[in-house]
């Protein structure tokens, strides 16, 4: 079972959508309804480990029994939690996400068994009712016992942890070749209205616009880097990340780092503007929007941006702590795209051990 805090929260921020809106000059947030996911993976996640850590039946007829409302217990009221919540959504959202196997296997078990709910039956039906729960709190316990569920969850955990872990490394390696970098973050999307997959209810009619949109962003993305890093040597590019999403309201976008040669450039926001600037009116002809997170550096729990010299250490954690909020939240969820095409990415490592010219570094 996942406890990971840190990648909790990276996945609670994750749920707030934030835009700029370049004709006002204005930034604003929006938090969609269950956003990500972020309500229904989080319920069952919980019910999950009430159903690992508790054993036998979890529901009992006395607990509904009596006049006024059921008594239940924590253990049930978590467990019922997550039985209730909105699976049409879920299943809708299949082709959007990709969510931990615990999830999915609590899915694919509740659309078998279908539960019904204890509130809504009536007092001749409640006993089956009843032993239904508990079968399919049976089933959930059948499917994740097994090794085959053992297999996925620990491919499933090591792929995410290599993303974050290669990350780690990335960053180090970027410190190791220059003593100081300015760290960017600009989020990419587009316009509301231009790919409307929320408002498709069929998961093929979904998969279709899925299919379109995945060429155009793809396309859009390498596009960008490739200019950045050989059309402006000034801005001195010596690296790059980028992680996939989607998002009720922003549809699919990007969240992208870049790293410069601190001793080359400064003026980080400016420059972030530029580059989102540049998206909006060249990369997609106007159809664009992006968020330039340096200029909204307070917002943050952990500030990973701006100018950070090697040996400043607490500006290079924070760095490495924004980095699990790219990577490591992949472990609960991530944007699902056609023909398995990745959602995170990166640069390669720096060539050579020669550090960038500059002062010398202190022992």
């Amino acid at each position: 079972m996942f406890e990971d805090v840190d990648a909790m929260e990276a996945y609670k921020e994750k749920v707030v959508e934030d835009f700029y809106d370049p004709v006002k000059d204005e930034r604003y947030s929006v938090i969609g309804e269950d956003g990500m996911l972020f309500e229904s993976v989080g319920t069952i996640m919980k019910a999950m480990t009430v159903i690992e850590k508790v054993p036998g039946d979890i529901f009992t007829l006395r607990s509904f029994e009596g006049a006024g409302e059921p008594y239940l217990t924590r253990n049930q009221q978590c467990v019922l939690s997550a039985v209730l919540i909105n699976y049409f959504d879920i299943e809708r959202s299949r082709v959007l996400f990709k969510v931990n196997p615990y999830v999915n296997s609590f899915f694919e078990c509740y659309m078998i068994v279908r539960p019904l709910n204890p509130y809504k039956v009536g007092a001749l039906d409640l006993v089956e009712c009843i032993r239904g729960l508990n079968r399919f709190v049976a089933a959930v316990r059948d499917r994740t016992s097994t090794k085959a569920f053992s297999r996925e969850i620990a491919a499933h955990t090591r792929a995410a942890n290599k993303n974050y872990s290669g990350l780690l490394g990335y960053i180090d390696a970027l410190f190791g070749r220059y003593s100081r970098l300015l760290v960017l973050r600009v989020d990419f999307a587009y316009g509301k209205g231009k790919f409307e997959i929320e408002e498709l209810s069929d998961s093929r009619d979904r998969l279709d616009v899925l299919n379109l949109v995945s060429k155009q962003i793809i396309s859009h993305r390498a596009e960008l880097i490739s200019y950045l890093k050989n059309k402006c040597p000034e801005l001195g590019v010596v690296g790059y990340v980028w992680k996939l999403e989607y998002g009720r309201e922003k549809g699919h976008h990007y969240h992208m780092m870049f790293f410069l040669d601190g001793s080359k450039v400064r003026q980080d926001i400016v420059i972030a503007k530029w580059i989102g600037e540049y998206w909006n009116n060249v990369i997609t002809l106007g159809k664009g929007v992006y968020h330039n997170c340096n200029g909204d550096k307070s917002k943050y729990k952990f500030c990973g941006v701006g100018m950070i010299n090697h040996n400043e250490s607490d500006k290079v954690n924070n760095l490495k702590k924004a980095a699990v909020y790219l990577a490591k939240v992949d472990r609960y969820i991530s944007a699902c795209m056609p023909e398995n095409k990745r959602t995170f990415g990166k640069g390669g490592a720096p060539k050579g051990n020669c550090r960038s010219v500059g002062r010398p570094r202190r022992n």
